[in-house]
């Protein structure tokens, strides 16, 4: 199976951008020819959605349900699916494994999330997803370096991000669940471990799942 889409979950803090671009930056040097996105977002219409959702004023867990999945429809119809006709490979810092995860752990139901999820994304699966998987807790201590929730983040935190330490326990277990359900998509790696070391793995991963797509691939 050759490399089309791949996408990057966990829980803020975790790593996921910043492991997201070391991959990038790899698959550059392999004349791989990669585009990349972030959820919600790269569009125009998706970076006000993720405005929006990060000012909170989404009240309502169906609410944001579906802000989510708009700005999904468009990134999928108007540069995923034309990246993915073109060859290229799609990194996507999360997907359709956040809503069921984030929202999940709402309380909307597990039914209306794979439905909303199955609009949004256009059908679309990564063949590869790469879970950077923290106890949330210690993910919740990298955004307060300084020592507790008291204390400043070390970044401004949007409404998501604002939520309490038993919220983001029900979301990684959200997680869980998905990566149950599809253990041949779903690779769940320890991100408490080095940087260096996280990043070899994901390296190692993604070129020997889809070794025919390095070797035969490249920008034409």
């Amino acid at each position: 199976m050759a490399l089309r889409l791949l996408s990057f979950e966990g829980l803020d803090g975790v790593g996921k951008t910043t492991h997201a671009q070391l991959l990038v930056n790899r698959l550059h040097t392999l004349d791989i020819d990669v585009a990349t996105y972030r959820e919600p977002g790269g569009t125009p219409l998706g970076e006000r959605l993720r405005e929006l959702l990060q000012s909170g004023l989404a009240n309502s867990a169906l609410a944001e349900l579906m802000l989510f999945n708009t700005a999904r429809a468009e990134l999928v119809e108007t540069r995923i699916k034309p990246d993915l006709a073109a060859g290229k490979l799609v990194v996507l810092d999360r997907f359709t494994d956040s809503t069921m995860a984030y929202q999940g752990a709402l309380g909307v139901p597990r039914p209306l999330l794979e439905q909303a999820c199955a609009l949004g994304s256009g059908g679309l699966v990564p063949e590869l997803t790469l879970w950077l998987d923290l106890e949330p807790r210690l993910a919740l201590a990298r955004r307060y370096p300084l020592g507790g929730m008291t204390e400043p983040a070390a970044a401004p935190l949007d409404a998501i991000e604002q939520r309490d330490l038993d919220y983001f326990t029900r979301v990684r277990a959200g997680y869980l669940l998905e990566a149950e359900a599809a253990p041949q998509r779903i690779v769940q790696l320890d991100a408490g471990l080095p940087c260096s070391e996280v990043e070899s793995q994901i390296e190692a991963l993604v070129l020997q799942r889809f070794g025919e797509h390095t070797a035969g691939g490249g920008r034409g």
